[in-house]
């Protein structure tokens, strides 16, 4: 590992420290703030601590480990910029201090505070263990058993990826991923990197194609949370040479723009998403938030990452910019330039998907009559099955169309009508370990209330079966909707979608050894009402493996299209359309066109328009096209270049 490691490097810190003894503004304001928090003053002796145990939810002896962790990060960045070792001394005493004396981090929440306070007491360990004459290797042996044995344990409390969602989430694999740096735990650091690129509940798959996270509709503030957690992350692991800042088209760049746009408020209407919290079809947050001094650290960060490594624009974190008022932490992160590189890692084992139209089997669970089957014409599939119900506890009673699978696999389908034998009736995609009644299994199915219903029986899920077993509204007044499972290892996870593409993870569960190679991947449907048939209709079904012979349909239009106010650029991003090949961009500069194309057969879900003028205002919209033809047009947007 690289030392220092978690977001500054030493040249960083040499930079910084030339920058506060020249006085460049802003950094000696940052650093007078720093220089003037009561836990950066040689005086500091702490708030009691340390104590033997700590908790959140419920609190325990928290604002004395919070305040000393504050004071670690300040006095050890306060000695390497004054070159007085009292500060060091200070700082390894509290440090030592709750090394050897805590043994219990405890609570429902304690992942909140390790995430929330990682940056700060993995910074300062770092910082002393790298630069301060007085730090022993005894001393780093001491702080990693304390990272190792009390600390890493309470950031992962709940089992193997059992993980919070969204903010919750990214805070826990923030703080076990900071603390695998330190400690030089390449296994736990990998697991980190894997998790992040994987889980579609906390991770960098918890977002949409135009930058929503999953938090992002609950509050300006949780949303912060999220986006801080994954880029504080984010630039750790860049530090250590890890690039996934690239990952999925720049989503962090996206998600930091997203979150900069709306709280700037800039007209921008949302989309459904959400999490394994909640799934939001509206945004009624306190848009124009400006708490944690706008979000500068977060993106002070993204704009490094982006604007000075990659040349890529960034127009709403520049324009927010502007007005964010330096921090005692944000300072840290100030860069006039950054040479800086690191290497993306390799592409992640998402299963893909193609179209079915034959090779399905059959088989009723429960006790279902009369036998259901399964037919498919042109494009639809038409399930027909009995069985009581499979939404509570040990219910397995309905008729199931599948397909073996080994390895990771996914299913997607629209439903697009669920007969109303009962408000209880679902259809829907599943995942089974077997083919026996009761085995353990995972669901995401419309019901006849018109609402997405989904459970993981047997299956460990974070908050238990009550947490993972909910109904949901969705966003459709037509009581169609897009479901979709998908396996990858052994966790499953369920989606919703309005359109095919805008995937919200709302179900997350892991399959408890043993972990079958094959599981049954398919369609499933259940009348609730016995001795009764339903016949319910699906389109797009996709699977793994699938046979590809599906026709061709026209895709919708994206559903979002967003334009940034670059310097001589419009970035472009837009919701991707399911089955899409290519999307074609036009612009005008009278609302409402007439258009002319500026580019076509774009792939993927950004452009950006460099045949631009400062100052003029453009109109944009796109469609997506495939052999079958192309799209209407998307919902326009519109921005006027100029320099920030």
């Amino acid at each position: 590992m690289k030392h220092p490691g978690v977001g500054v490097s030493l040249s960083d810190l040499q930079t910084l420290k030339a920058n506060i003894e020249q006085g460049k503004e802003p950094w000696k304001s940052g650093y007078n703030q720093l220089a003037n928090s009561p836990n950066s003053r040689l005086s500091y002796r702490g708030r009691g601590g340390p104590f033997a145990k700590v908790s959140r939810a419920p609190d325990e002896n928290l604002n004395a480990w919070r305040s000393d962790m504050v004071a670690i990060s300040n006095l050890s960045r306060m000695w390497y910029f004054t070159r007085d070792e009292r500060y060091a001394e200070i700082a390894k005493w509290l440090l030592l201090g709750w090394a050897t004396t805590h043994t219990e981090f405890s609570g429902r929440e304690s992942m909140l505070d390790l995430g929330d306070y990682a940056l700060d007491f993995v910074g300062g360990a770092e910082i002393l263990r790298t630069t301060w004459p007085g730090w022993k290797e005894a001393d780093t042996e001491i702080v990693k058993k304390y990272f190792k044995d009390v600390l890493m344990p309470a950031a992962n409390p709940y089992g193997e990826s059992m993980f919070g969602a969204a903010n919750k989430g990214a805070l826990a694999l923030t703080a076990l991923g900071l603390m695998a740096i330190y400690n030089d735990d390449i296994e736990t650091l990998d697991r980190v990197v894997y998790q992040t690129r994987t889980l579609a509940h906390i991770g960098l798959r918890n977002s949409n194609d135009i930058g929503m996270l999953g938090d992002y509709l609950r509050d300006q503030g949780h949303a912060y949370g999220q986006l801080k957690s994954l880029t504080v992350l984010a630039e750790a692991l860049w530090t250590q040479g890890i690039d996934i800042y690239s990952d999925l088209d720049n989503r962090l760049l996206a998600a930091g723009e997203y979150f900069a746009r709306v709280n700037e408020l800039v007209p921008t209407t949302a989309l459904p998403f959400g999490t394994t919290d909640r799934y939001y079809l509206t945004d009624v947050t306190n848009r124009g938030w400006d708490g944690a001094n706008g979000g500068i650290t977060a993106l002070t960060q993204i704009y490094n990452a982006y604007v000075l490594r990659k040349g890529l624009q960034a127009p709403f974190i520049a324009q927010r910019r502007l007005r964010m008022p330096v921090d005692g932490t944000s300072f840290m992160f100030l860069r006039e330039s950054d040479t800086s590189k690191a290497t993306p890692p390799p592409a992640l084992p998402i299963p893909s998907t193609t179209s079915i139209t034959s090779g399905f089997s059959n088989v009723d669970f429960g006790g279902a009559t009369p036998a259901g089957m399964a037919t498919y014409t042109n494009g639809k599939w038409t399930v027909q099955g009995a069985g009581n119900d499979i939404f509570w506890g040990a219910q397995d009673a309905c008729h199931f169309t599948y397909k073996a699978l080994t390895g990771n696999s996914a299913i997607i389908a629209k439903v697009e009508s669920v007969q109303n034998t009962n408000p209880a009736a679902k259809a829907g995609v599943m995942m089974r370990t077997s083919l026996e009644t009761g085995a353990p299994r995972a669901w995401m199915a419309l019901s006849g209330r018109g609402q997405v219903e989904q459970s993981m029986p047997k299956l460990a899920v974070y908050g238990g079966t009550n947490y993972g077993t909910k109904a949901m509204d969705i966003a459709s007044s037509t009581g169609s909707y897009w479901v979709k499972l998908e396996r990858i290892g052994n966790i499953i996870t369920g989606y919703v979608s309005p359109d095919g593409t805008n995937w919200a993870a709302t179900d997350v569960g892991r399959i408890n050894a043993p972990v079958p190679d094959t599981i049954y991947v398919g369609l499933v449907v259940a009348s609730a009402a016995w001795g009764t048939m339903n016949s319910s209709t699906f389109s797009n079904v996709q699977i793994t493996g699938g046979d590809g012979g599906a026709p061709r349909v026209v895709p919708e239009a994206p559903a979002m299209l967003l334009a940034s106010p670059g310097d001589g650029a419009v970035p472009l991003r837009w919701q991707a359309s399911f089955g899409a090949a290519g999307y074609t961009i036009g612009r005008s500069e009278f609302s409402g066109g007439p258009y002319e194309t500026i580019a076509s057969g774009v792939t993927g879900s950004s452009y950006t328009d460099t045949s631009v003028t400062n100052g003029t205002t453009y109109y944009y919209t796109v469609t997506a096209s495939n052999s079958a033809g192309t799209s209407g047009r998307s919902p326009t947007d519109s921005a006027t270049p100029a320099v920030r």
